[in-house]
């Protein structure tokens, strides 16, 4: 991940793929490039330090249910329905591994989008980093215009003719 992606990593092959093509990227454009990367690296690693902190915090609490089990289960007996669900140490570690797996499977979507060269088509949509979940979407401008708006589908419908 790091190689490909960050700016003082891919600056030699930058200048080795530029004298083969004898084509020069503007200084601009490689700024604004260099921003992106070291942006998704941040956010990348953002999430890795998430998923794995919600992973390993749903093993530390089915751990401890383990552990505490006898006492867990006088409390829930003794509190009752709804809230004694809260005390469900494997069913917090089911919810909390499938979050972390999600957290993984996003990480590597949009990784391969990066090293495919893709990232300027897709971007990582994470608006609330402690209360929300990353998605991949793709990107609403594309040559100039939203898509679908050129042909009048932007909704998913194609407009009627007659």
């Amino acid at each position: 991940m790091e190689l490909n992606i960050r700016p003082s990593y891919k600056a030699k092959e930058r200048e080795l793929q530029e004298a083969s093509e004898g084509k020069k990227t503007l200084p601009a454009e490689r700024e604004r490039q260099d921003r992106r990367d070291l942006k998704i690296l941040g956010s990348m690693w953002t999430m890795i330090a998430y998923g794995l902190l919600v992973f390993l915090g749903g093993f530390a609490i089915w751990n401890l249910d383990n552990v505490y089990c006898s006492s867990l289960r006088k409390w829930r007996r003794q509190i009752g329905l709804p809230w004694g669900i809260l005390l469900e140490g494997h069913g917090w570690w089911h919810l909390m591994t499938g979050v972390g797996a999600y957290f993984y499977i996003t990480w590597g979507i949009w990784l391969r989008h990066c090293l495919d060269g893709r990232q300027d088509e897709f971007e990582l949509y994470w608006p609330r980093t402690t209360t929300s979940l990353p998605m991949i979407v793709k990107r609403k401008v594309m040559n100039g215009s939203v898509n679908g708006s050129a042909n009048g589908s932007a909704n998913g419908f194609a407009k009627k003719t007659s």
